[in-house]
């Protein structure tokens, strides 16, 4: 059943700095839609030129039954202009529109359609297509999203409306107080929050109903330190209120200010980037492990996941024992070797390391023996996808597991093993210092790329669950964004060509260990020769001075079991109940 459709105001302000042609065209496309305002009230913000003076007395003219025109004695800016005109407009709803823009002739028959048949909406706005010059030469489309739950999730980073779009109750937006003029450029936005916690309800169209001009002039009006310093102010005054977290803030200052402090050009081309794609804004929610139906292992799915890993260990041991390979646990599986003679109870995977010689003549060897068993993905292996840094041998056709630092990929998921290759260190410091820190750039570098490529709603939501973690998470996407002109396969190349010693040295190091370069540095002695020891009762391999190593690596009180809070696992299993849909 179709509603009666509500009567309308249109807002609208104008000031000295507007081309007279383009407020003609503003108020050309007001006043003929298909279904036209009752009334238009539109605020002269300050002293105008003689020539906009003539267009609005040229609009007057021909529709004195509807046009108010408001006059303030001096330029006092947008916030003020609007909540001048508030005090006249006679209908509750009251559409905004901009002196420079082109609304499209069913604009407000599309909107009041919508509103006739959701009166439980306070806000609604539409995507806007921006224009140069010509109307038709469209080259960029705002999009928002378009439910309530969304649009006030994005609101904690960006505006959530089409400002020049928008429709909204006049008796919603006065009771919040109106618009407040310190924050400039963020007026609508600050609005829309204190509506919001009012209990104010949003929406938008997905279809662009309105033409936004792009200009140098429009562009420099909203660009420069005050404006970087109005939503400076913004975003903390959402912090302050706990509307958004502390790391949030921090991200949403810097993305904001940032490009309101780069020169005019480079802002200007950087948001045309931004807005690029003419695609509907789709809502990208922040996924939980509980969204996503994950888990983690019960008692008995873990004596499952160490006999599936303890396979994989056995099968790879037996072949580098017939090739006269060191294969040595370290890590969590060498401190369970020491502490307990095999896995920690609650630990769900186990890692090695190898000589490189030993670990080069390894991938050699694997695929004619195990390839159909077993995947053996590394850096630099042709034929063969790598998300890590180091060797992994991944169960085929085993119980899917899932691990939050990989992806989704098929060949990703279930049981695996770690193989991490030990390499010559320089002896001296300073070479060591500079070659360390080299390589965990690069380390960082290719995981970040990986990471960018691969969005990963596991790790996403993984990261997601703590300040430090999402801190993390943004850096790695936005040195990812940056450094994606190299593909991820070519920086973890790099970084396993870099980081091999070229000569025999006293000192070892694991790059792409626990701790990374720096952080594994011991003398060779620590681990070869290595000693036969037991694991699940299996014949094992650890270092020589397995004591030595563990201390390294997890301090003095090693032996000690870790408390409840800090014994975590690496695998998770997905539960068919609660997983999503």
């Amino acid at each position: 059943m179709n509603r009666p459709l509500p009567p309308y105001t249109v807002l609208i302000s104008v000031y000295a700095g507007e081309d007279a042609e383009n407020l003609r065209q503003s108020l050309e496309s007001i006043l003929t839609q298909t279904y036209p305002p009752d009334e238009v009230v539109l605020v002269k913000d300050g002293p105008l030129t003689r020539e906009l003076d003539g267009a609005i007395e040229d609009a007057v003219n021909r529709a004195p039954e509807k046009l108010f025109v408001a006059e303030l004695s001096e330029n006092g800016g947008l916030a003020k202009a609007l909540n001048e005109g508030l005090e006249y407009c006679k209908n509750e709803y009251v559409a905004r529109a901009d002196s420079d823009d082109v609304c499209l002739p069913e604009r407000m028959l599309k909107q009041m359609e919508y509103l006739a048949e959701h009166p439980e909406i306070d806000i609604l706005s539409a995507a806007i297509d921006e224009f140069e010059g010509d109307v038709k030469n469209v080259v960029s489309r705002r999009s928002v999203p378009l439910k309530d739950e969304d649009i006030w999730e994005f609101a904690k980073t960006r505006c959530p409306f089409n400002h020049n779009c928008v429709v909204y109750k006049k008796s919603g937006v006065l009771k919040a107080g109106g618009y407040d003029p310190q924050y400039r450029r963020a007026e609508d936005h600050e609005l829309w929050m204190r509506m919001h916690a009012l209990g104010a309800k949003g929406a938008n169209l997905e279809q662009a109903l309105v033409l936004a001009r792009l200009g140098q002039g429009a562009h420099k009006r909203s660009h420069g330190r005050q404006n970087a310093e109005a939503l400076r102010k913004f975003y903390k005054k959402l912090y302050d209120e706990k509307q958004i977290s502390f790391p949030r803030y921090i991200y949403d200052v810097f993305c904001a200010c940032t490009l309101q402090m780069l020169p005019p050009k480079m802002s200007r081309f950087c948001y045309k980037l931004i807005r690029l794609k003419k695609k509907p804004y789709r809502a990208k929610k922040t996924p939980t492990f509980e969204s996503l139906g994950l888990r983690e292992l019960n008692e008995e799915e873990k004596k499952q996941a160490q006999a599936g890993i303890l396979e994989i260990y056995r099968d790879v041991k037996k072949l580098c024992d017939e090739h006269g390979l060191s294969l040595i646990l370290s890590g969590g599986s060498c401190l369970g070797a020491v502490r307990c003679r095999g896995f920690i109870p609650w630990d769900d995977d186990m890692d090695a390391v190898m000589p490189r010689a030993d670990y080069e003549k390894l991938k050699l060897v694997f695929d004619s023996a195990l390839g159909d068993k077993y995947a053996l993905q590394a850096p630099g292996l042709s034929g063969h996808r790598a998300s890590n840094l180091f060797m992994k041998i991944v169960k085929r056709d085993g119980p899917e597991f899932i691990q939050p630092m990989q992806t989704a990929d098929e060949g990703e998921k279930g049981l695996w093993l770690d193989v991490v290759p030990m390499e010559y260190a320089p002896e001296g410091l300073f070479k060591r210092f500079v070659k360390g820190v080299s390589c965990d750039v690069l380390a960082f570098s290719a995981v970040s790329v990986y990471l960018y490529k691969h969005l990963n709603p596991v790790y996403a939501a993984y990261m997601k669950r703590s300040a430090k973690g999402k801190i993390k998470y943004w850096l790695r996407n936005a040195l990812g964004f940056a450094l994606s002109f190299r593909s991820y396969e070519k920086w973890y190349a790099l970084f396993d060509r870099f980081s091999r010693g070229r000569e025999a040295s006293a000192m070892v190091t694991f790059p792409a260990g626990i701790k990374h370069y720096l952080g594994e540095c011991l003398p060779l002695s620590v681990f070869l020769p290595p000693i036969e020891a037991e694991f699940e009762g299996e014949k094992a391999l650890l270092p020589a001075k397995a004591h030595t190593y563990l201390r390294s690596l997890y301090g003095a009180d090693y032996l000690t079991p870790p408390n409840e809070e800090r014994r975590r696992g690496h695998l998770y299993v997905r539960d068919e109940k609660n997983g999503p849909d």
